[in-house]
């Protein structure tokens, strides 16, 4: 059997924040096996082979996810690769609040993703909303190709809408019964001091959100005072020191009920509202 410390201790001198669980994930891909099971499998040279080859993408700041090409989100497998954002466990709580905000599951409601990258948020949706429909909007072309990858893969795509758009232009008024982002956030001086595995693979236009983190949240929620129905649900994931501001902007748009919703760390992480009613 393999020692794997050598490759733990290679991945920590690069530093990763969870060496270990990052050698056990890779070998299991390379041995298509359960993390834990890698200790009791022996390898052979063309599989050590291979899981070097990974380790070294590992040490140069690769996120695993993009290594591995897939990451669990709500008990999918969604694929994800360097056209979109990894999808986060953090994000998932959004999908909690949408979803504790329907009545009834089984009504024909139509949702906007707004910023859907590998459609993680909207493709959960679709698996507990049957009746549903959801587009899937992004200005990444590259990043719906990946959405529509999901879908399809999932047996979701009869109900996922990709469209590549700016935001809710051209979308009809009272057209949505709920909007959903998880938009680009991060101060444009902070994105410059990420991690190296955020800064140089992830897609920056999904990171950087201008000099206050706000400059597309801001448009966002005055469109989804227009398009969304009367009593229509707002959901926004947001950075931890934004909840005021951005309740703030909701307030001004004429949304009732916002509330700022806090993580499993304690932090703002979400800001929902209801679009005012005539």
């Amino acid at each position: 059997m393999k020692n794997f410390q050598p490759l733990e201790a290679r991945l920590f001198a690069a530093g990763s924040g969870n060496a270990k669980r990052a050698v056990e994930e890779l070998a299991a891909h390379v041995l298509a096996c359960k993390p834990l099971e890698i200790y009791f499998r022996n390898m052979t040279p063309a599989q050590d082979k291979a899981l070097e080859k990974l380790i070294v993408r590992a040490e140069q700041g690769e996120p695993i996810q993009y290594i591995l090409g897939w990451v669990d989100f709500r008990g999918l497998e969604i694929r994800c690769d360097r056209r979109a954002l990894i999808p986060r466990a953090e994000t998932e709580l959004l999908v909690d609040e949408v979803l504790s905000s329907i009545a009834n599951r089984q009504s024909s409601i139509v949702i906007a993703d707004v910023g859907t990258g590998t459609g993680c948020i909207a493709l959960a949706l679709l698996a507990e909303l049957p009746a549903a429909e959801v587009v899937g909007v992004d200005v990444s072309p590259d990043a719906l190709a990946l959405a529509r990858e999901n879908a399809e893969r999932l047996g979701l795509a009869e109900k996922f809408q990709p469209l590549e758009n700016n935001l809710l232009e051209g979308f009809g008024e009272s057209s949505l019964d709920v909007v959903v982002s998880n938009p680009p956030y991060i101060l444009s001086d902070v994105c410059k001091t990420l991690d190296v595995s955020v800064r140089d693979f992830e897609p920056e236009l999904a990171l950087d959100g201008g000099a206050d983190g706000l400059d597309l949240i801001r448009p966002l929620v005055g469109q989804a005072a227009r398009v969304l129905k009367p009593g229509g649900g707002l959901f926004i994931e947001i950075g931890y020191d934004q909840g005021p501001a951005v309740f703030h902007v909701l307030e001004q748009n004429g949304f009732q009920n916002i509330r700022i919703i806090k993580d499993l760390a304690g932090l703002d992480r979400i800001v929902a509202g209801s679009a005012a009613r005539s």
